[in-house]
């Protein structure tokens, strides 16, 4: 019992910290760092916005393209060329998606915020 019992506050302690040191490293998808002018607000406010219906839609349109993979993978013989261009269009798609996003992101952002920005620049790659 005694042993079950330090385990668990050991285990929880450690969790709480992983979070602690995640939370004060880590920004996902949040953009308060950058110090925004109410007019930027609104304006990435609206890229947002479109960012989210794009990756909706790309998330049904993957969806889709992974049903046609599993059907050319069922096959009695696998066209790898067939994977690779499903694979390639996926990939097109999503790098079209992320480059429209930053080149409006570029847009609304100043120079210094643009430096801020990089910091977290994976976070809103499109996956």
């Amino acid at each position: 019992m005694k042993f079950t019992l330090l385990f668990l506050l050991l285990f929880s302690s450690l969790i709480s910290y992983e979070y602690e040191h995640h939370s004060k490293k880590h920004i996902q998808k949040e953009l308060s760092h950058l110090k925004l002018s109410f007019q930027q607000k609104k304006e990435i406010k609206m890229i947002l916005k479109s960012f989210r219906k794009d990756l909706k839609e790309y998330g049904n349109y993957k969806k889709e393209i992974q049903k046609e993979k599993s059907k050319v993978f069922s096959k009695e013989i696998l066209d790898v060329e067939k994977l690779n261009h499903l694979n390639n269009f996926l990939d097109k798609k999503a790098h079209n998606i992320e480059n429209i996003f930053l080149q409006k992101i570029h847009k609304a952002l100043n120079k210094k915020q643009r430096r801020k920005f990089i910091k977290y620049f994976d976070e809103w790659e499109v996956n």
